[in-house]
């Protein structure tokens, strides 16, 4: 029961974190570390386009928020130099019919099904290109299953020993064993949670910095 209480509160706690990152305030904060660094303040939305889409109207991925370009979607980012926005890698937009074409998209509905369903093979991660947190659930779910066989060894070892100092021994190793799938399991529990937070909200990217295209 104890245990119980303890995943549910861990999975709580990481999915409130994970929600407070997404928060206005830290939107705020990142318009003002792009605005310590800009050259260029824009009085609209227009004076954020692209230099050659100059005379195009203004495409959705291209704002003017207190002075500052917020550039988003799949075709366009800020400009460190021109402060103003610039073409992503992520995308072509065709300026006269100001559709973003995204290159090679990734859905954020198959990314959280996903991670629902599969979570500890780190199939979301690998299905969006971010390999190393994909590897890291896969190799936690290997190591269940390794520390699974070892203490099933260790309980029939237990049962099959008649020296009672053998099997304080083996007891002993059983509930290391035992806290150790525990602590596994609050791990799993709090990375689920986190992920399908984070896909639910769309804040993760691929392995190449683009975001996945919202279909949720």
């Amino acid at each position: 029961m104890i245990s119980n209480v303890v995943l549910v509160l861990a999975g709580f706690l990481l999915a409130t974190s994970v929600c407070l990152e997404a928060s206005p305030v830290e939107h705020e904060s990142e318009l003002h570390r792009i605005s310590l660094r800009q050259t260029f303040s824009c009085l609209n939305d227009s004076g954020c386009n692209p230099s050659n889409l100059t005379g195009y109207s203004v495409p959705n991925g291209v704002k003017c928020v207190n002075k500052v370009c917020v550039c988003s979607g799949s075709c366009f980012t800020f400009d460190k130099v021109t402060s103003r926005c610039g073409y992503s890698t992520c995308g072509w937009y065709g300026p006269n019919t100001t559709v973003c074409t995204a290159y090679a998209p990734k859905s954020q509905l198959t990314a959280f099904l996903l991670s629902f369903f599969v979570m500890p093979t780190g199939a979301a991660n690998f299905y969006i290109g971010q390999n190393g947190l994909g590897g890291a659930q896969l190799a936690l779910f290997l190591l269940t299953f390794i520390i699974s066989y070892v203490s099933c060894c260790i309980k029939m070892c237990a049962k099959g020993s008649s020296n009672e100092g053998g099997k304080a021994i083996f007891g002993i190793l059983s509930c290391g064993t035992g806290l150790i799938s525990l602590l596994i399991g609050l791990i799993f529990l709090a990375w689920w949670i986190a992920d399908l937070v984070i896909f639910a909200n769309n804040q993760r990217t691929t392995g190449n910095g683009c975001p996945l295209t919202s279909d949720l």
